[in-house]
């Protein structure tokens, strides 16, 4: 059993393949690595700084097409990681001035992502729900799915929080793709993008009435592939333990505590607290205007967002929004955030709503709530915006839930938690970084909904 190090990692293996089959396992050749995962990146990303005094470059050779094999253990929680990934570039080359030899960077991203992203999706998908045009464009173009996994036995509509599913990765078993229903049957054409650019497209005409924040967002982590809303994300954390970190800038090293060296956030910076009243006129996350001009029936519909009156979100805590929980008084938000000043967008009208006629026009698509639902809830879950660094915890990915437990910022010691920054907060990029001296450190970005509290320690 390794020993306990909340700040070391170990590399147990690199193996290098190149296109003819030839293989070499390079774990002791590599310097320092990088790992990024994002719930705006469609793939995990990495590097591996590697010095090559074997002469492995040039003999191998590498030509930044070689598959690449790695295992990646951290000392705190004992957690592993096995990556299937594809090199596609190196560079920074750096021959020794002793000569005999060379640094390099090895630059590398999933290997499913890269086999999806050699091709391009030019094809039509019709009377089909968005969530099902997800699985099949992952399961032509990223990686084979098995069969859906109902999670709850006992009711075979539901699998976690709001009817998701999972489905395992034929190309790598230990890994699957969570999938969120989406609502209605719609058609469209999906024009020359490449499959993730598909999923992003797809992603953004997603529409689910149980989860209004319309968040859905494809993307991938070390460990799985997800298709799903932030409501999803927060909802399910409700039915797992959360990951507890507290800030403090010194902490025990006692061994008979090793929590608080696993669990403290040694840097914090608070990016954003929601104190920005230019951003939120300008942003229209209070107040927002879709007018959709009807070009067949030769009519114009305003549709008015506010903030207070249409906000059916829910917050961190996984409940409706609290609206006392928003960085601005009621009194301020009813004088300030007003229709002459909402954010304006224009929608050409090409779809059926309740009332219509039926015709040849597509079916309801919901695009004026989306884009008010969305923008809302996407400005006012960025409002409260945290970085942190610490040591170790490879185990944190993108939409995860942690609860943050922070004392107060002026340096006075005072025991009650700081009653806007603390609490849970959705994991939104994670960082990853093993430097030469062997010390592996977490760099996480952090959202939390205004300044809605959650669970926290008290």
């Amino acid at each position: 059993m390794a020993e306990f190090n909340p700040g070391s990692a170990d590399i147990g293996k690199a193996l290098v393949t190149g296109a003819s089959g030839k293989s070499k396992d390079i774990a002791s050749l590599i310097v320092s690595f990088e790992l990024e995962q994002s719930l705006d990146l469609m793939s995990y990303s990495g590097k591996l700084k590697v010095l090559d005094g074997i002469g492995f470059m040039e003999t191998f050779p590498l030509r930044g097409e070689e598959k690449l094999d790695l295992k990646i253990s951290s000392m705190d929680l004992g957690t592993e990681k096995n990556l299937k990934a594809q090199v596609f570039r190196i560079d920074s080359i750096v021959p020794s001035e002793s000569g005999g030899q060379v640094l390099y960077t090895m630059h590398f991203i999933s290997r499913i992502s890269y086999t999806a992203f050699k091709r391009k999706v030019t094809k039509s998908y019709n009377r089909k729900s968005m969530d099902q045009i997800a699985r099949i464009l992952f399961d032509t173009y990223f990686s084979k799915l098995g069969e859906k996994d109902y999670l709850d036995k006992n009711d075979k509509t539901k699998t976690l929080s709001y009817a998701a599913y999972r489905m395992p990765v034929i190309d790598e078993p230990d890994r699957s793709f969570y999938i969120q229903p989406t609502a209605n049957i719609s058609d469209i054409i999906i024009p020359d993008y490449m499959p993730t650019q598909a999923m992003q497209f797809i992603q953004n005409l997603s529409f689910q009435p149980e989860t209004p924040s319309a968040s859905f967002k494809f993307f991938e982590t070390l460990d799985n592939f997800y298709f799903v809303t932030d409501e999803y994300l927060i909802k399910s954390a409700r039915r797992k333990d959360l990951i507890n970190l507290f800030y403090s800038p010194a902490s025990s090293i006692d061994p008979k505590r090793p929590d608080d060296q696993i669990n403290r956030i040694e840097h914090l910076e608070v990016s954003s607290k929601g104190l920005n009243t230019a951003s939120d006129i300008i942003n229209g996350g209070y107040t927002s205007k879709v007018t959709e001009i009807d070009l067949i029936r030769k009519k114009i519909v305003n549709n008015n967002y506010n903030y207070d009156k249409n906000a059916s979100f829910i917050d961190m805590s996984g409940n409706q929004v609290d609206l006392k929980d928003d960085p601005h008084s009621e009194s301020f938000r009813k004088e300030t955030f007003t229709e002459e000043n909402a954010r304006n967008f224009f929608v050409f009208k090409n779809y059926n709503q309740n009332g219509d006629i039926p015709g040849s026009l597509h079916v309801d698509r919901f695009i004026p709530t989306i884009v008010s639902n969305k923008l809302s809830y996407q400005h006012h879950l960025n409002q409260t915006t945290v970085g942190a660094t610490m040591k170790g915890r490879l185990d944190i990915a993108p939409g995860m839930v942690v609860n943050l437990s922070i004392k107060a910022l002026d340096g006075l010691d005072t025991p009650e938690a700081n009653k806007t920054l603390s609490g849970k907060y959705l994991v939104h990029t994670v960082k990853h970084s093993r430097d030469d001296s062997g010390t592996l450190g977490c760099a996480l970005k952090l959202i939390k909904f205004g300044w809605s509290k959650g669970i926290v320690n008290e």
